[in-house]
């Protein structure tokens, strides 16, 4: 979405906050998901404010600009992001203020036209580059099972993988999905499942075991030159595949590392390599990686979607739809 970082400002916002409160009050919107209702309305106060008038005003071609100026690059953002329009024009229809929602007939796959990009996906030699560029082994596992299918909750899948739920010989990893954790990260209410997973995979899994340090990424504030600074950190010993460095402060060395680590890590790689990765790009691109293994004849079928949705402990094979296609699959793995 458009950077909004300097503008947090809604146009007619008191009525856009009644909108958004009444929803909430309902208990139809988590207070956290309005947070993205006003996102929304925070990108498109600037063209509300040049036409000098409310966005359940716009007629059908100002709304397009609107959904253009996203610059989404698949399609279940910007059906994501017209869809919340699309409700606040509906409650301004049902509360008086306009005759009628100009979405009112958009189907999901009327917003593909308005995506301005194309996403590009990592393939697996690409990952497995990366991964090599790593210094390392705490890093490029956090990538390699973000990529075959591990996740959760809070990234509660990686953080709490001991060494225990590894299944060597049958080349297996248990995963344990946090619902709910104590203030010390571990699990109280919590799901279970096992997946298989390849040599790469055992390979980076004992090399993240049998690292001691932890060396400092070169984006660290760090100088090889100075003798008094260390370019590693001491990695915490405990049962856990993904752990933190000893700080002065942390004296809870037994429990899963926090979310915040995992997510720092994933970033530091990115600036070091620069490169865009995020959470959600690495386990996409495993998920087009994944279909691209199963299907048969150029086709994308409802078992194929289930067989991803499943590995990647997904609720909905529907999630997938909005880039999971045979279009993304060619274009990352090409056909010979």
């Amino acid at each position: 979405m458009t950077n909004d970082k300097n503008n947090h400002l809604m146009f007619n916002e008191d009525l856009k906050n009644k909108f958004i409160n009444g929803m909430v009050e309902r208990g139809t919107l988590a207070e956290e998901s309005s947070k993205n209702y006003r996102r929304i309305f925070y990108v498109t106060c600037p063209q509300e404010k040049a036409l000098g008038k409310d966005l359940n005003e716009f007629t059908l071609g100002e709304m397009e600009s609107i959904l253009y100026s996203f610059k989404a690059n698949n399609r279940n953002t910007i059906e994501t992001y017209g869809r919340i329009i699309s409700s606040y024009l509906n409650w301004s229809v049902q509360n008086g203020f306009i005759k009628e929602n100009v979405l009112a007939d958009f189907k999901p796959d009327s917003f593909e036209k308005y995506l301005t990009n194309e996403e590009a996906y990592l393939t697996e030699k690409q990952l497995s580059r990366y991964e090599d560029y790593c210094d390392n082994y705490q890093d490029s596992i956090i990538l390699r099972l973000l990529f075959v299918g591990a996740g959760g909750k809070r990234m509660s899948e990686i953080r709490n993988l001991k060494k225990t739920d590894i299944d060597w010989e049958n080349k297996r990893i248990k995963l344990i999905n946090s619902l709910s954790e104590d203030e010390n990260s571990n699990p109280i209410k919590y799901t279970q499942r096992y997946i298989d997973v390849d040599d790469k995979t055992l390979t980076l899994l004992r090399g993240a075991i049998a690292q001691k340090i932890y060396v400092k990424q070169k984006s660290d504030n760090f100088s090889i030159e100075n003798p008094n600074i260390r370019a590693y950190t001491d990695l915490v010993e405990n049962d856990y595949v993904i752990r933190a460095s000893i700080t002065k402060t942390d004296t809870s060395w037994s429990n899963p590392t926090e979310k915040q680590i995992v997510y720092r890590r994933i970033q530091n790689i990115s600036k070091s390599l620069n490169v865009h990765l995020s959470s959600k790009l690495i386990q996409r691109s495993g998920m087009i990686y994944h279909a691209n293994q199963l299907i048969q004849d150029e086709e994308l079928t409802l078992d194929d979607f289930k067989v991803v949705a499943d590995r990647y402990n997904l609720k909905s094979y529907h999630n997938l739809k909005g880039f999971l296609t045979i279009e993304n699959i060619r274009r990352t793995y090409p056909t010979k």
